[in-house]
């Protein structure tokens, strides 16, 4: 994982959610998210944090599993108040799906205090190329 630029709190922040997502709670991971954050599914669905409170388990399942793996990209945005980067998930493949087994998620940090959360979260399917 990188860790340079001016915020290496941001993808410590990012990365404590990822990891995560196979041993805390969703309680404990939603706790992550700004209270005005949004999620939007591999479907287009947009979610609210208490949407997404409600349905944490059904919305990362598919990021939990054992065989699930995924690599922070690069950051579009490193800045002293906003982290912007994307997440390629390899076999994460959503119920919705027959073969899709790959995604990119597209993450945006805020600091807030002196904490940094998560304010926008997109799933998107990777096309084989």
């Amino acid at each position: 994982m990188r860790l340079a630029g001016p915020n290496r709190e941001a993808l410590l922040t990012l990365d404590s959610f990822l990891s995560g997502l196979t041993s805390l709670s969703s309680g404990e991971l939603v706790g992550f998210f700004a209270e005005n954050a949004e999620f939007v599914d591999a479907l287009g669905k947009r979610w609210n944090r208490d949407e997404m409170q409600k349905e944490f388990q059904t919305l990362f399942a598919a990021y939990a599993k054992k065989n699930v793996t995924y690599v922070v990209e690069a950051p579009l945005a490193d800045t002293r108040e906003v982290f912007v980067a994307n997440v390629v998930w390899k076999n994460a493949l959503l119920v919705s799906e027959q073969r899709g087994w790959k995604h990119r998620m597209s993450f945006v940090l805020l600091l807030k205090g002196e904490d940094w959360e998560i304010v926008f979260a997109q799933v998107t399917a990777v096309q084989a190329s």
